[in-house]
């Protein structure tokens, strides 16, 4: 807490009070000490308001970023299946083409006893 305890020459000078003595004190500069501490306590309440609606935003904000995270994850877990049921085509595919390519050689190196024995 600030300690708002000022002396008359002070508050004097800070609320441009003109008196001719700085150790006087009238109920005008006591009224205009009022009015500006009543001002910065609605200052106090309107900051915590504003405050309020700030993190309520903030809020608001993370719940819209975790609905995002959500759908992306599900995303990539769709992806991710996706990804695994093409790699498994591509890896039968392959296997395919190895087997192919694999009759084709022994084919070419046996092509004479294989001409042989069908005609």
């Amino acid at each position: 807490m600030h300690n708002h305890i000022l002396k008359k020459e002070q508050y004097a000078t800070i609320y441009n009070m003109p008196n001719e003595d700085p150790n006087t004190f009238t109920q005008k500069d006591l009224m205009q000490h009022l009015l500006h501490a009543t001002q910065h306590a609605a200052t106090r309440e309107e900051l915590q308001t504003v405050k309020h609606e700030i993190v309520a935003d903030i809020d608001k904000r993370f719940e819209q970023v975790d609905k995002r995270f959500e759908q992306m994850d599900k995303r990539f877990d769709e992806l991710k299946v996706e990804l695994k049921s093409d790699i498994k085509s591509l890896g039968n595919r392959h296997d395919r083409l190895s087997w192919a390519i694999f009759a084709a050689m022994l084919a070419i190196f046996f092509k004479e006893h294989l001409t042989k024995l069908f005609t």
